[in-house]
């Protein structure tokens, strides 16, 4: 049996701080407190007042009082003292519990309650008392009493109804217009939805005039999306699969994954084009949205009461800073509060599981030109005549008023900068190009001027007559264009000592001076003529066109070879594409099957990839995706008419658009960039080629020279296929004979597993064991430890589908895939860490003696035992 004096001094603290209110009651002849705080509003929690009642059922009696509120307490009172306060308080029902309850109790009385729910019924609105009672939201997917079945049924049947709403709401859409009509002003043009279908869009295209032949270039002029910020984001150039392929990965997302998605693009990391889009929409375990969190003091309580960062103590949580907690939390994090909530980047891994060149076949949609068939013949022939096909422009000189030469420059520079703007219309740039093919090693001013003048092949009036025997046709108006004209000036210099490489000084210690000529550079226009525009002797071939025949096929190839900066090799590639340059393997891949003319244009294609853009993919110098295919087309077309290739299928509808908005300055440096990469490359290629045909010609003459070997070399055998390779061949045994057994009866198919397997990197996997000589390396075991987990994962979904509502198993498919293609991503990651550094090395203090090192050994070698 506790006494008022002994239960007082157990909380006299409290009783003298008044921060905490105090609860006094008897239990028969016993007494008993206990302390309690009130939360924001000075309302009592629902648990406190749980329990608040229950002593109020013990002793009605009981009292609630508090050192600062309540009388004869207080700090400066002694034990005794507080003794007789507390005992005056319960004698004379001071603060009486009852009242107490009463007076901090914010839930609405019973009959407002009954209003409310009449009055939510007669909306045809779900009703619940846990707002109420609790203060807090319901949970729609707890059934807690708080609400009829009736009302619970309601509300499910609206949510679902909300759900299909949203659903029925289009996630992306485009006005598609035609870039060709668009320009003659005559636009056409039409909404479509996405995702869509093939079939849909051609029947759009057909609608507004994309043929493929007289208009072959459309432009999406706006967005629409019901995900906040998207249509923002979107270009008017976008490719109409990755935009069909984002959509699809969007409507497969569910509302949390949505909003979150949504709240990304607000925060606008990975949202610098489409292909980071796409990969955002995969990558949205890299991001915390707390929905609740709207300000920097809603950060800090979140921090504190919900996920107990720091432990304080009830009392001092009414003084504590939380503005300022939250304010450096969200600083540390890199966080935004944005309309959605509060977002930051957790650091996990980003994938790119979407590289921009390749979108799946499934999301492809957009209509295909017919293609007609031509046979090899009429490849080869159109190898050799395409240049002939182009109709020469007529040739229209610059006509200059002014008479002064620094004048005249002035007017043609002005020229040149009207000329670089009208090269971006689409049917000029192609001119552009074909000038620049001719002559690639003239300067960019130069090569811009030739094209504006409409030059085909130029020289000087006297050049003409001295080397080709040619004569310019009466009254024929000069081409101008810009030559080198330096000159020298006398000027004083500081004297440099030849020996030492410093100024020379004087008794006086003043720097002695000389008179020295100095080379300034400058430029004078000049007149050049066009062959147009001359007659006499037939011109010899200046450059060399590649035909048909299949030795200078070899041999044109193997110069793009020797000239291609990554390493080039042919394989299967789906979705009709046709060429890709792997950046991270240094490796140029060409699609399998295509004809010896497709093969070069491909190649040379992805060379200038491979050229222009090897840099960090996060440089802030490298262009984005559409100026990368801008310049490596550009490039090809280049090299390709300066070989005489066939560039029929090339097409620039979409230049003007790209350069729409862009400064004079950038559209000059990448008509630079463009330039200059493609005589480098038509310089490199000659060089190579010119080298091969020597080596032939020397090879031929040295085999006329030896008798004819009596007979020929034995076949090699084949070299045989690869594991990965065996997996999806059939030997053709029945038909060659080469097995006398009987035929056995054919396997059931093994039924597809919910989730995809992914490419593990064998090659890596392998100098991985070989590296860090954890164990000997088995071929194919790397695939096969990975498939054993991920039909591991298959199981357990399987069985976590037959517990769930059917409702729920596309999630658990698109968690599974998930997990599929991670799980693969970080394999190869490990196995690519592992061949690089292996542990072994890294292992020892005495090998790398910083706290740095040891840190990030300790952190690997933990990764590798996970995965292993």
């Amino acid at each position: 049996m506790a006494s008022l004096r002994d239960t007082v001094k157990e909380y006299q603290e409290e009783l003298r701080d008044g921060i905490a209110w105090v609860a006094f009651w008897k239990t028969g002849r016993s007494w008993n407190a206990e302390d309690f705080h009130l939360k924001l509003g000075d309302y009592l929690y629902p648990e406190d007042r749980s329990r608040m009642e229950e002593i109020k059922q013990a002793d009605p009696a009981a009292v609630v009082i508090n050192g600062y509120y309540s009388g004869y307490l207080g700090e400066d009172r002694n034990l005794d003292e507080l003794t007789a306060g507390v005992r005056r308080h319960y004698e004379n029902g001071y603060s009486n519990i009852g009242e107490f309850i009463e007076a901090h109790d914010n839930r609405l009385p019973p009959e407002l309650i009954e209003e409310a729910r009449a009055a939510a019924h007669a909306a045809e609105l779900p009703f619940s008392e846990k707002a109420y009672r609790d203060g807090e939201e319901p949970d729609p997917y707890l059934f807690d009493g708080s609400m009829s079945m009736e009302d619970y049924e309601r509300m499910h049947r609206m949510i679902e109804k909300e759900r299909s709403e949203r659903m029925e709401q289009p996630i992306l859409s485009g006005y598609l217009s035609n870039l060709g009509k668009y320009t003659e002003g005559r636009p056409a043009g039409e909404w479509v939805s996405f995702p869509t279908t093939a079939e849909h869009l051609k029947e759009v295209f057909d609608r507004i005039g994309i043929d493929g032949k007289n208009y072959g270039e459309l432009h999406i002029t706006e967005y629409q999306s019901s995900i906040a910020g998207l249509a923002g984001k979107l270009t008017e150039l976008e490719s109409l699969d990755e935009l069909n392929y984002l959509s699809e990965l969007l409507k497969m997302q569910f509302d949390d994954d949505r909003e979150k998605f949504a709240a990304a693009i607000t925060y606008g990391d990975h949202t610098r084009d489409l292909q980071d889009i796409i990969n955002l929409a995969q990558n949205l375990d890299c991001y915390w949205l707390y929905p609740s969190v709207k300000t920097e003091e809603d950060y800090g309580h979140y921090l504190i009461e919900e996920l107990d960062e720091l432990e304080l103590p009830e009392e001092a949580k009414n003084y504590f800073m939380y503005e300022e907690y939250g304010r450096d939390a969200a600083i540390n994090d890199g966080g935004r509060f944005i309309e959605q909530g509060y977002i930051y980047n957790n650091r996990n891994t980003f994938t790119q599981w979407y590289d921009g060149r390749d979108v799946p076949e499934e999301y492809r949609v957009t209509p295909q030109p017919p293609v007609q068939e031509k046979e090899q013949a009429d490849l080869d022939a159109s190898a050799v005549q395409p240049a002939l096909a182009i109709e020469q422009p007529p040739v229209l000189p610059i006509i200059l008023s002014s008479e002064k030469p620094a004048d005249k420059m002035k007017e043609i520079t002005d020229r040149l900068e009207q000329g670089i703007l009208g090269i971006y219309e689409s049917d000029r740039y192609a001119d552009y190009l074909r000038t620049m093919s001719k002559f690639h090693d003239y300067s960019l001013n130069n090569t811009i001027l030739i094209a504006m003048q409409g030059g085909n092949l130029v020289k000087g009036y006297k050049q003409w007559e001295k080397e080709f025997d040619r004569h310019v046709k009466p009254g024929e108006k000069a081409i101008k264009i810009l030559a080198p004209s330096p000159f020298t000036v006398k000027k004083q210099v500081e004297k440099i000592d030849p020996n030492t490489q410093k100024p020379v000084f004087d008794k006086d210690g003043k720097p002695v001076t000389e008179e020295k000529e100095i080379k300034i550079p400058a430029f004078r226009v000049v007149s050049v003529f066009d062959v147009s525009q001359t007659e006499g002797k037939e011109l010899p071939t200046l450059t060399y066109e590649l035909t048909g025949n299949v030795e200078q096929y070899k041999d044109f190839f193997a110069a793009l070879e020797k000239t291609s900066p990554f390493a080039m090799g042919f394989e299967a590639l789906s979705g009709g594409v046709k060429g890709r340059c792997n950046y991270e393997e240094k490796r140029i891949i060409i699609n399998e099957g295509m004809d010896e003319l497709q093969n070069i244009k491909t190649a040379i294609h992805e060379i200038a990839h491979a050229t222009l853009h090897d840099i960090d993919k996060d440089a802030p110098e490298r262009p984005d995706r559409r100026t990368r295919e801008v310049q490596a087309e550009s490039v090809a077309y280049a090299v390709c008419q300066h070989y005489g290739l066939d560039t029929s299928d090339y097409s620039f509808g979409y230049i003007a658009g790209w350069s729409s908005g862009k400064e004079l300055a950038e559209l000059k440096g990448s008509l630079e960039t463009i330039r200059s990469t493609a005589a480098s490359l038509i310089d490199t290629i000659d060089g190579h080629f010119a080298e091969i045909q020597q080596a032939q010609d020397k090879e031929q003459t040295t085999e006329q020279a030896q008798p004819e070997a009596e007979a020929a070399a034995p076949e090699l055998p084949k070299e045989t296929a690869t594991i990965q390779e065996k997996e999806v061949q059939t030997e053709p045994e029945a038909d060659t004979g080469a097995s006398s057994e009987a035929p056995q009866p054919p396997q059931p198919e093994q039924a597809a597993p919910a989730a995809p397997y992914y490419t593990i990197n064998e090659a890596a996997a392998k100098r991985a064991k070989d590296a860090n000589s954890f164990s000997d390396y088995k071929q194919g075991s790397a695939t096969a430890e990975y498939r054993h987990y991920v039909d591991e994962a298959v199981q357990l979904a399987e069985r976590q589908k037959r517990r769930v509502d059917p409702m729920y198993h596309e999630k658990i498919d698109s968690l599974l895939d998930t997990y599929a293609r991670k799980l693969a991503a970080n394999m190869n990651k490990g196995y690519e860490i592992d061949a690089r550094v292996p542990s072994i090395l890294i292992a020892g203090g005495s090998n790398f003696p910083t706290r740095k090192k040891e840190k990030q050994n300790a952190a690997r070698d933990s990764n590798y035992r996970e995965w292993q």
